[in-house]
């Protein structure tokens, strides 16, 4: 197929089959990616490290910062942008979207590596990937940093956490994970990135395990927070 051929045959299904804004589904123009204009400035972004979470989890854990892109809502049409992520195998726009993260953290030094939230093998079997990883090398692509998928296994096939209570949520992931191979990561400061938190119980059962790794400092980012952390 001749190029003039084949930009005849992408403008033909374009017409058939517009972009559209993950969020709102108006037509994207060109230059847009994933969100039309109104949506990505309307995008409730952080501006910074949350303080705030940061002393919940070091207190509690010892975790240093936790980074995040957005603020979550599960209310707001923005949550649309993780939904595409997850469950419309949008992989493009989970490595977009952590690397519009890492664009908003270069200036953190010191990141070893990232650690993606693992999902269970049969569930990202089905699913045909995993949304951490994804995100992970969006902000890897800009942060530099090697990604570690094989340091935390996912060893119980948990139910998703959504529309479940704090207590539940806690509850459901006892127990879920475990260390695989940990000797590429001891000393590390390792950057564990998962797409939401919002009551942090996955991080917290994370966390309870990479602690276990000799020398090991741990991070978090996601794209979406809660404001229940």
């Amino acid at each position: 197929m001749t190029r003039f051929v084949s930009s005849i045959f992408s403008r033909f299904f374009r017409l058939l089959y517009p972009r559209t804004c993950v969020v709102c589904g108006d037509v994207l123009v060109d230059g847009e990616l994933f969100l039309c204009s109104a949506c990505l400035s309307g995008l409730p972004l952080n501006e910074g490290v949350d303080e705030e979470a940061d002393k919940v989890l070091a207190d509690d854990l010892g975790i240093e910062h936790l980074y995040w892109l957005f603020r979550y809502d599960r209310a707001s049409d923005f949550h649309k942008l993780v939904y595409a992520i997850k469950y419309r195998s949008n992989r493009e726009l989970g490595v977009w979207a952590g690397k519009m993260l890492g664009e908003r953290m270069k200036d953190v030094r010191g990141i070893d590596c990232i650690i993606p939230v693992p999902l269970h093998p049969e569930r990202e079997k089905k699913r045909g990937f995993n949304q951490a990883f994804l995100i992970g090398t969006g902000i890897a692509s800009v942060l530099g940093g090697r990604i570690e998928p094989e340091v935390l296994r996912r060893v119980v096939n948990t139910p998703s956490q959504t529309g479940l209570e704090r207590g539940q949520r806690a509850d459901n992931v006892v127990e879920a994970f475990e260390l695989g191979n940990t000797t590429r990561v001891e000393g590390c400061h390792v950057l564990l990135v998962d797409d939401v938190v919002t009551s942090g119980a996955t991080i917290r059962a994370c966390m309870m395990e990479l602690s276990k790794i000799k020398g090991v400092r741990v991070s978090v980012a996601c794209l979406g927070k809660s404001g229940s952390i």
